[in-house]
């Protein structure tokens, strides 16, 4: 496993609900981070929750970008200003969609599908179409996070049109890992079983924001190499410690690359000819 030391990973969502803790075991690992929203209101709110947490030195690799991320041409801007002033990105984190409730699909208006749609789909791809053909051309990984709406219906929730605008996520992240698979970059989807709101993980959630935060830094650290094209589902802590990825620790990557026991994989290939 490589070290995330002088490594720049882009974390788009930054500011979410998951997305703190993915920053946070960054930081604590040695990357340095790049967090563009939309919010300047938002990103202020981000530096102070972290600040509760880890030291002002490493807190000094976090840089912040104001701008519209779900936009081509915004995105175009950001990804040039994050080149400039902090460096190329060696891997990027995708963390963004929006719950947009629905008791009933037969009651549900065309806007609102469109409003979950935008939030996901057409979100991951604008964010993957500015900085996906960056980590192909540097052999990095780029990792697409969601929750298991997108591969199962949860009735009662009113989160179907959510299962539809994730699902489709899915097989953009499918298709995508199949069009860079002759490249040197890694793209991996990671479906945390977890449930995290307000920037805490809620009490029926079997797995924190720090373990999935450890885990995203477990991949970007080299194990997402293997696990091209794989769409992995962590569902406990367990999980994590059969690779002996220390949650608390700052050194918290295991020493190989393997993915967890009992998660279902849908792999594209593996890139065993590296």
């Amino acid at each position: 496993m490589k070290s995330l030391n002088n490594q720049i990973v882009v974390v788009a969502g930054a500011t979410g609900n998951v997305g703190p803790f993915v920053v946070r075991a960054l930081l604590e690992r040695g990357a340095s981070v790049a967090a563009p929203s939309r919010s300047e209101e938002k990103l202020r709110g981000l530096r102070g929750h972290l600040s509760e947490n880890v030291d002002e030195s490493r807190l000094g690799r976090l840089h912040t970008f104001v701008g519209e991320l779900g936009d081509e041409r915004g995105a175009a801007v950001l990804r040039q200003q994050i080149s400039e002033e902090v460096g190329t990105p060696d891997a990027v984190v995708a963390s963004v969609g929006d719950y947009v409730a629905a008791p009933s699909l037969l009651d549900a208006r065309a806007g609102e599908l469109q409003r979950a749609l935008d939030a996901s789909l057409v979100a991951h791809f604008v964010i993957a179409r500015t900085f996906l053909p960056v980590v192909r051309d540097s052999g990095g990984t780029y990792v697409f996070v969601q929750g298991p709406l997108a591969f199962e219906l949860y009735p009662g929730l009113g989160g179907d049109l959510v299962s539809i605008a994730t699902a489709a996520q899915h097989m953009l992240f499918r298709a995508l890992a199949q069009e860079v698979e002759e490249s040197r970059a890694s793209v991996v989807e990671l479906v945390g079983h977890m449930y995290i709101r307000d920037r805490e993980a809620q009490p029926t959630s079997p797995l924190s924001g720090e373990e999935v935060g450890a885990f995203v830094a477990y991949l970007i650290a080299g194990a997402g190499e293997e696990a091209h094209g794989q769409s992995i589902h962590l569902r406990s802590p367990e999980q994590l410690a059969d690779l002996g990825v220390d949650t608390d620790g700052l050194d918290a990557i295991a020493a190989d690359g393997r993915m967890p026991a009992g998660a279902a994989t849908d792999s594209i290939r593996s890139k065993e000819r590296r």
